[in-house]
């Protein structure tokens, strides 16, 4: 049986009256949920999670594509009061369809309560391949509506705006559902230039600067139509657009939106917020790329003195400044100014976060940069290993995070004269952020960079010469060949290849 023309809530209601009638009689209950969407997909899971609560009810949600063999599963599991909700059957084929129709038995067996996830040509393949499992169905439910924006704008907005994850892959499947919510809403609405907004946001997190410069112009294209000129979200764009261009290394179009951003954000705000202190840092670190400290103070300072005023002194905000401030002067060559300023944001962080958080290993990361440039290395890595200690518990060992330590641990130990030594935490690095980034990604290229040093350090100029090849072809591709970093590795392969 099919149940169509209900609302939303009525099929999710009806969805947990049968669970929960087969959960009082206690017997099975094999569900299919044929949908469309993957943000209804998850709404419906978390209302059903409610709705199943109150009933003594706990949901199991389950991958098929680690999860073949489906029935072995459910008995394993203590199924009386656990309801099973499976999706990714697709990425189980054929496995996960035999299993099913040749165990069929076993769900009725152990009680299993389960709604299979699934698309419309998925079913259609299950009543082909394992007609007598779908025989023994209870029903079938029609989620085939795309998510409507009056119904869903404020699960829609959270979920759009939704942009912090820890890990590289929980960032790819959050880029592969927006994605598929962008295509299912009617173009060029509020909720998807705040989806577009967020896209940018994730695809210049994994190094997809164009991309992210392409999707913020979409989005500011919107945010202008719907909300006009001087608005928070169009300013929120001009600050994204000079994040990406920053990161393609243009900080000169960086600051010309960031200045647009400013512009709005005191508009609207008034001279004393923290959005207008975070464009503020924004242009300190444009200037500061482009090799003006001194300017970079001035905006640091400005936005210091904004964030000091709305949250006091032991605000991770304030910490992030101070951490600028110090590599601002770390630049200038004043590294014991540097130290002061990253003391104060190691402080700061302790106090706020405690001593295993990844803003505490920045600080120590930070110093241990600031004791390397007053020329103890000894010094350097012992606060390098603080911050690797702290990036490793965090993160895991498959990180950017804990690539840019071993780096900078291999720097440390080239400058102490053991170049082979560097060569082993370059190494590692390198295998980190291929893993994560792929071949093409300026962090590959800077550690076939730092390979190739320690490579001339040992007096292998072949060696040298290959690594030192791979990071220019990434550096042409990424920033041109007018970028300083691509100058710089063209400068000391030219002075390698001429000796």
């Amino acid at each position: 049986m099919i149940d169509t023309k209900e609302t939303f809530s009525a099929r999710v209601s009806r969805l947990g009256t049968y669970l929960t009638r087969a959960f009082k009689y206690e017997k099975a209950s094999i569900l299919f949920a044929m949908y469309l969407s993957e943000f209804l997909r998850v709404e419906i899971e978390n209302s059903l999670e409610k709705l199943l609560h109150e009933q003594g009810l706990k949901m199991v949600r389950v991958d098929a594509e680690g999860n073949k063999d489906l029935p072995l599963f459910f008995s394993s599991q203590n199924s009386s009061n656990r309801v099973f909700l499976v999706h990714n059957l697709e990425k189980g084929f054929p496995e996960a369809i035999q299993f099913l129709n040749f165990k069929r038995e076993d769900l009725i067996e152990h009680k299993v309560k389960v709604i299979f996830w699934v698309r419309e040509e998925e079913l259609a393949r299950i009543t082909l391949e394992a007609p007598d499992f779908f025989a023994f169905r209870n029903r079938v439910v029609e989620f085939m509506d795309a998510p409507s924006e009056k119904e869903f704008k404020p699960a829609l907005v959270a979920f759009a705006l939704e942009t912090e994850y820890q890990s590289h892959i929980e960032i790819k499947r959050s880029i592969e559902l927006k994605e598929k919510l962008l295509s299912e809403l009617s173009t060029e609405t509020e909720i998807s230039g705040y989806l577009l907004a967020s896209l940018a946001i994730l695809y210049r997190s994994i190094g997809a600067y164009q991309k992210s410069i392409d999707y913020s112009e979409k989005a500011l294209k919107i945010d202008l139509a719907v909300f006009g000129d001087k608005h928070p979200n169009v300013a929120r764009e001009y600050n994204n657009l000079g994040l990406a261009w920053s990161n393609l290394g243009d900080d000169k179009k960086a600051i010309e939106y960031y200045s647009k951003a400013l512009e709005i954000d005191m508009s609207v705000f008034g001279d004393k917020h923290p959005e207008v202190a975070i464009v503020y840092n924004n242009l300190g670190e444009a200037w500061s790329n482009l090799g003006d400290d001194k300017k970079a103070i001035e905006y640091y300072s400005k936005s210091l003195e904004i964030l000091l005023e709305v949250y006091g002194e032991k605000h991770p905000h304030v910490s992030t400044i101070y951490n600028n401030l110090g590599e601002a002067r770390r630049n200038l060559g004043d590294a014991r100014k540097a130290i002061e300023y990253y003391s104060k944001s190691l402080a700061i962080d302790l106090s706020v976060f405690g001593d295993k958080h990844p803003n505490v290993a920045r600080d120590y990361n930070n110093l241990g940069a600031a004791w390397s440039n007053l020329g103890d290395a000894k010094k350097a890595i012992e606060y390098y290993s603080k911050a690797l200690e702290i990036a490793l518990s965090v993160f895991g060992d498959k990180h950017p995070k804990v690539a840019i330590v071993y780096n900078n641990i291999g720097a440390a130990w080239r400058n102490l004269g053991d170049a082979k030594k560097a060569i082993e935490y370059y190494k590692k690095a390198l295998e980190i952020d291929r893993a994560v980034f792929g071949d093409k990604h300026p962090d590959v290229a800077i550690d076939y960079n730092n390979l190739g040093a320690a490579w001339s350090n040992l007096g292998d100029a072949t060696k040298a010469i290959e690594y030192l090849t791979n990071a220019l072809e990434i550096f042409k591709a990424i920033y041109g060949v007018n970028h300083p970093s691509t100058k710089t590795v063209q400068e000391n392969l030219d002075s390698l290849q001429s000796n």
